[in-house]
């Protein structure tokens, strides 16, 4: 998960979601309190701790934030291994595509949606 950033407009995408589907007013007083103080002081979620409890309130709020977020760090570990492969084959271009945000979305969905079974 260090490799997950997590902005201030995600935080407060999160909140305005949280207040438009009425889910703000069920989180706990200290999870509110939370939200609003980091959507307005934090600009990047530097502390692990912070990274947890944020993502739980995320899961709390709306669960597409927090498949998305899993995507995204699967896909990120499948494309780690893949660049580490085409390195070692000479393939130099391959740097490139830890870059490309789709590319690491497509591996996480792809390992998300395949049957347990066949998974890696």
């Amino acid at each position: 998960m260090s490799a997950l950033k997590i902005t201030q407009t995600h935080i407060r995408n999160a909140l305005k979601i949280a207040l438009r589907t009425g889910r703000y007013f069920k989180l706990n007083s200290f999870e509110r309190a939370t939200l609003v103080l980091a959507s307005k002081l934090v600009r990047i979620v530097k502390s692990q701790t912070l990274k947890e409890i944020l993502l739980k309130i995320f899961e709390k709020i709306s669960p597409k934030l927090t498949l998305k977020i899993k995507a995204f760090l699967i896909g990120l570990e499948i494309a780690k291994k893949r660049v580490e492969h085409a390195l070692m084959l000479g393939y130099k271009k391959a740097l490139s595509w830890m870059k490309d945000t789709n590319y690491i979305l497509y591996l996480g969905f792809m390992q998300l949606t395949t049957p347990p079974i066949y998974r890696i």
